[in-house]
C-alpha cells in the first residue's frame, strides 16, 4: 500500500469509528458481529485490517489464537488500548496484500470491511489464500452499496466525502457477485453467503458476510 494511503489511515485513526459508522450506517457493524458470533471452531486466526479493534475481541472469543494486522501503527495503538486486558491478541504492523508469514500458517482469515481499500482486492484474495492451510477459511463483510436507491447512493456520497474528507485513492465498491467471482478465480469455493441489511434506515448501508473454503 502506498505511502500516501498509510498516511490517510493515520490520519483517520482516532475518528475511524465515527466516521465508518456515519458513512455505512450505525447498525451494520454490530449486526456484523451478530453473524461473527454464530461461528465456531475458527483455529489459528489472522485478521486483516483490523483498523480500531472493534471486530478482534469477538474474533478472539472464537478462536484458538489470534493475529490482527493493521497497515496503520496509530490505528494498532487505539486497538491496543481498547483490548488491553486481552493479552492473547497478537498486533503486527502490516500490509494485507502483502503478508510476513509462511505459506498455510492460518485456519482462519478475517477481512472486516478492508477488501474494498485493496489496491487489488484480486491480488488480496490470492494472498489470504497463500497463508491459509489446505482446510482452511476465508471470511469476508464488505460494504454493498447495489442496494441503495439513487437518492440513497447520493447520500452515501456525500457522506463519504464529508466525513473522509478526501476520498482514499483505492476504493473498490464491491457487490457480492464480484467477490463471489474473485474468490472462485483465487480457488476458494463459497459456502455461506449473505446480505446484512439495517430495515430501519433506508440509508444505511449494506453489508456482505462471505464464507468461503479452499476448492478441493
Amino acid at each position: 500500500m502506498s505511502d500516501e494511503n498509510i498516511k490517510f489511515w493515520a490520519e483517520m485513526s482516532s475518528r475511524y469509528d465515527s466516521v465508518i459508522d456515519d458513512i455505512f450506517g450505525g447498525n451494520i457493524r454490530p449486526k456484523i458481529l451478530e453473524k461473527l458470533n454464530e461461528e465456531e471452531d475458527m483455529g489459528k486466526l489472522i485478521e486483516l485490517g483490523c483498523g480500531t479493534g472493534y471486530f478482534t475481541k469477538t474474533l478472539a472469543n472464537k478462536s484458538e489464537s489470534i493475529t490482527s494486522t493493521d497497515i496503520s501503527e496509530e490505528m494498532l495503538e487505539i486497538a491496543k488500548e481498547r483490548l488491553k486486558e486481552c493479552n492473547e491478541i497478537k498486533f503486527h504492523v502490516m500490509d494485507f496484500q502483502d503478508c510476513k508469514f509462511d505459506d498455510g500458517t492460518f485456519d482462519t482469515v478475517f477481512m472486516g470491511l478492508v477488501l474494498l481499500f485493496a489496491d487489488d482486492p484480486l491480488e488480496a484474495l490470492k494472498e489470504s489464500r497463500r497463508i491459509l492451510k489446505s482446510e482452511g477459511a476465508i471470511i469476508i463483510a464488505d460494504p454493498d452499496i447495489s442496494f441503495l436507491s439513487f437518492y440513497g447512493m447520493l447520500k452515501f456520497r456525500f457522506r463519504a466525502l464529508l466525513k473522509y474528507r478526501r476520498v482514499p485513492s483505492t476504493g473498490h465498491l464491491l457487490n457480492q457477485k464480484k467477490i463471489v467471482d474473485m474468490l472462485d478465480k483465487t480457488g476458494f469455493e463459497v459456502v455461506k453467503k449473505e446480505i446484512i441489511q439495517d430495515e430501519s434506515n433506508p440509508y444505511s448501508i449494506s453489508a456482505n458476510y462471505i464464507k468461503a473454503k479452499i476448492s478441493k
